[in-house]
């Protein structure tokens, strides 16, 4: 009887653990296997590894939104040339829905960071435009400075 005890308190304190961990509702992160040119005109990104996914659907270029809320987009990539001025465009459904200038730094790498309310089958893409023609590297993730990494994470549900 004791050891039942024990096995039961040790099966409730590990279901304690598990019910205290904060998952977000959709998570995704998706990046590249190859380097990529990036033109002045505006590339969107095609991506082609997934890291990890809970909940999304996506192909080549486009992401759809799994759940009406908040989300949180962060887009980090290495380019080329340092000390150039790129910058990212997120598109829902075809209309541009955030434009933001990375910062030249002497790292050669970019990051952007987006909140935005989707609702549920929002396609999303994002394009990079640089100041001048270059090639975004591919470093994986663990290392420093992972490129092209994307992050998208679930903040709300609809409110």
């Amino acid at each position: 009887m004791m050891d039942l005890t024990r096995s039961l308190q040790s099966l409730q304190k590990q279901v304690n653990v598990q019910t205290n961990i904060e998952q977000p509702s959709a998570a995704l992160t998706l990046t590249r296997s190859a380097t990529l040119a990036i033109t002045t005109a505006g590339t969107v990104i095609t991506w082609q590894v997934e890291n990890r996914n809970q909940g999304f659907t996506w192909s080549g270029t486009t992401i759809t939104i799994p759940t009406t809320g908040f989300y949180l987009f962060n887009f980090v990539f290495k380019i080329s040339t340092a000390n150039q001025v790129a910058y990212a465009e997120f598109s829902v459904n075809g209309l541009q829905q955030s434009f933001m200038g990375v910062t030249p730094q002497a790292t050669n790498t970019k990051s952007y960071t987006q909140m935005l309310y989707c609702t549920t089958g929002d396609a999303v893409t994002l394009t990079v435009y640089p100041t001048s023609n270059d090639i975004i590297a591919v470093s994986v993730e663990g290392l420093n400075r992972p490129s092209p990494i994307l992050h998208i994470t679930q903040l709300t549900g609809a409110i």
